[in-house]
């Protein structure tokens, strides 16, 4: 039987194509088409005019039996040899920076600025409430103030918590720049 026979008699739902390998493992083409050239199985290789087909199944035990993983994230550089561990954390290093041009990453730093913007913002306005209950709603001033100490609470345990986050990515942050990992 040809190889376009085989993958006639698969079923629909096994047959994928490389944008939907890619989809299915959420990587990028160039990922999908670097597993290619390390082995994956293919029912039908693609060249112009002719698409790739995969049997999803035989992709998935590929996988599993050693094919590459599927996100570099599962990649350890130190396991690599020499040679590919530098190309490795170039790699790594253009890769980011990529991302951080593409807005697609931003710095701890630029997080934390938006997001004391946007606490800022918040806080007026949770801080106007007490007055506002009493104005439109008449609720006393004994109350209003209770409301106010309340929301001064939320907020403290609020800020507290997001310093601790802004510490925590503030120290990934400077290891990243002494060029740990």
């Amino acid at each position: 039987m040809s190889v376009k026979g085989v993958a006639a008699n698969l079923p629909a739902i096994r047959r994928a194509n490389k944008a939907e390998i890619a989809e299915f493992y959420a990587v990028s083409l160039p990922t999908v088409d670097a597993w290619i050239r390390k082995g994956m199985p293919a029912i039908q290789k693609g060249s112009k005019g002719i698409p790739w087909v995969f049997d999803l199944l035989e992709v998935v035990r590929w996988k599993e039996l050693g094919g590459t993983p599927a996100t570099g994230d599962e990649v350890d550089p130190e396991k690599l040899p020499p040679a590919d561990r530098l190309a490795w954390y170039r790699s790594e290093k253009e890769r980011r920076a990529i991302l951080k041009d593409d807005r697609e990453t931003l710095a701890a730093s630029e997080v934390a600025e938006t997001v004391a913007t946007a606490y800022a913002a918040q806080a007026q306005d949770l801080r106007a409430i007490p007055d506002r209950m009493e104005r439109r709603h008449g609720v006393s001033g004994q109350v209003a103030q209770a409301i106010a100490e309340e929301i001064d609470a939320a907020m403290d345990a609020l800020a507290t918590r997001l310093q601790t986050l802004m510490d925590v990515t503030a120290t990934d942050e400077s290891d990243d720049e002494s060029g740990e990992e």
